[in-house]
């Protein structure tokens, strides 16, 4: 973890507020970066009041130009935790409204079966032609099937090391993942068979640095996530699979999603109630609570329409809108 200097009358306040975060479980990387530059601020406007004054408060949450939506509402989200934390120890500071801005309408992307073949296809045929010795394309036909196979985030994914991953008992260990947590996640057969088989080329990687992360180039050189992002949209193309530009997708964390609902779909086809195959889908993927995971019952519900009659039982209490408006379509 990098470390950032401060150098403003906020500095000792700034790094009690991170240090009180991260001691609640929260990574709060991202949010170091505007903390800094509001500390910039009040560094080049000379500020010697501790509290913060709504005319600096204002200045700080103005919209900046070519601002997303969801930056600036974070960026004024941070400053309004910030002075709060300020508030409780006697120094009274501002807080700023939250902007209201408009409802996410992103819905994630599911691949079909035939495309995540096409997928796969392509990986594979980027890796066997590629020339240089040390490209990332040779780790990524593992690495995408890992994805697909595990719903892992690619984050989680490249921060893997050799040292947790458990073939004879099938299963892998993260550690300090989103929610700052460790979790055990269990691999089936065809995913157990892939990460053997990468194994085993990885023993004849020329490495100069040695690591044990699982995912690296053959050199040991660590692998980062805007390149597995720029490599899978050339897999995109080359499988005939349309991108429909920045923002619009399909990502590569879209195979999560995938996973997911290709997931809940297998339980669903197998009779599983989804009672109980939420709380399992949940806990698997790491997320903090059911909420974060039940959108995928509407994605597996518009992909899948013949499952709500195996699931009605238990949907009317569970996902109403979804049960009702299933119901209407087949009226």
């Amino acid at each position: 973890m990098s470390t950032i200097n401060y150098y403003s009358v906020y500095k000792p306040y700034i790094e009690q507020f991170v240090a009180l975060k991260r001691h609640l479980g929260y990574k709060y990387i991202n949010i170091e970066y505007p903390l800094m530059q509001f500390d910039q601020l009040a560094y080049d406007r000379e500020e010697t009041n501790i509290s913060i004054s709504k005319a600096l408060c204002d200045y700080w949450c103005t919209r900046r130009p070519n601002e997303s939506e969801k930056t600036w509402y974070n960026r004024i989200l941070t400053m309004r935790q910030f002075s709060s934390f300020l508030n409780t120890l006697d120094h009274v500071s501002y807080l700023p409204k939250l902007p209201k801005i408009k409802k996410s309408t992103y819905k994630p992307y599911i691949y079909t079966k035939e495309e995540i073949a096409a997928i796969f296809e392509a990986t594979d045929q980027l890796s066997t032609f590629s020339t240089c010795y040390n490209s990332m394309v040779l780790i990524l036909p593992a690495l995408f099937r890992v994805l697909y196979g595990t719903g892992l985030r690619v984050g989680e994914a490249l921060a893997l090391s050799c040292r947790d991953i458990h073939l004879e008992e099938q299963y892998i260990v993260l550690r300090n993942t989103k929610n700052g947590t460790d979790r055990m996640v269990p691999l089936s057969d065809s995913v157990t068979y892939v990460i053997t088989e990468y194994l085993n080329c990885r023993k004849w990687f020329p490495m100069v640095r040695k690591t044990d992360l699982l995912f690296v180039h053959p050199n040991g050189d660590c692998c980062y996530n805007h390149r597995v992002y720029a490599w899978f949209r050339k897999v995109l193309y080359k499988a005939g699979i349309p991108h429909k530009g920045r923002h619009y997708g399909p990502h590569v964390h879209d195979l999560r999603h995938t996973f997911s609902v290709h997931s809940l779909a297998k339980m669903a086809e197998a009779g599983s109630d989804l009672y109980y195959s939420l709380p399992v889908l949940s806990t698997y993927l790491g997320h903090s609570s059911i909420a974060s995971t039940d959108g995928y019952v509407r994605l597996t519900a518009d992909m899948y329409p013949s499952i709500i009659t195996k699931v009605n039982n238990i949907c009317p209490y569970l996902f109403p809108e979804i049960y009702e408006e299933a119901n209407d379509e087949n009226c």
